[in-house]
């Protein structure tokens, strides 16, 4: 699992989440999600800077929320069904047809370690590629989709 952050001029490298070994199936935990956090927000979150992150049980964990509350870090309360609505999505997308554009051969490649070293690679490879005004693009539309998810009373929107 990847994570990463960006916003106006500004993003973070994309990391690796490593699974947690306590864990009973050695997945990415909400712990894990704080070490990412702890390491990487604070390289590009400001005074006034809102976070963004979908409801996916990591980021809605307890210790989650408190490890925010406890930095004093606005967190954006999106509606449950909406992780479209978070810019990040469409980048994960471009992100993902870059890959497939660069290293085609990825689609029949079988799924082993060598393959998924290659990925990693790959994936931090075609981040840094990134544009900054794609980045910025997506940033400075997400005015448009608070407010079409206003308008839709918390319903379904374009994005």
């Amino acid at each position: 699992m990847f994570w990463a952050a960006f916003g106006w001029g500004i993003r973070t490298e994309l990391v690796l989440m490593k699974g947690d070994i306590k864990s009973k199936c050695r997945g990415v935990t909400a712990r894990r999600y704080i070490e990412v956090l702890e390491e990487y927000l604070p390289t590009i979150l400001e005074n006034d800077s809102i976070f963004m992150q979908d409801n996916a049980p990591i980021h809605t964990a307890r210790i989650v929320k408190a490890w925010f509350q406890e930095r004093d870090i606005d967190i954006v309360n999106w509606p449950p069904y909406s992780p479209d609505l978070n810019p990040i999505e469409n980048l994960w997308k471009m992100l993902k047809a870059k890959i497939i554009e660069l290293y085609p051969e990825f689609t029949t490649m079988k799924d082993n370690k060598q393959t998924k070293a290659l990925l990693i690679q790959a994936a931090k490879e075609v981040w840094d590629l990134l544009k900054d005004q794609l980045l910025n693009k997506l940033a400075s539309g997400m005015q448009k989709r608070v407010n079409a998810i206003k308008t839709a009373k918390e319903w379904y929107t374009k994005y």
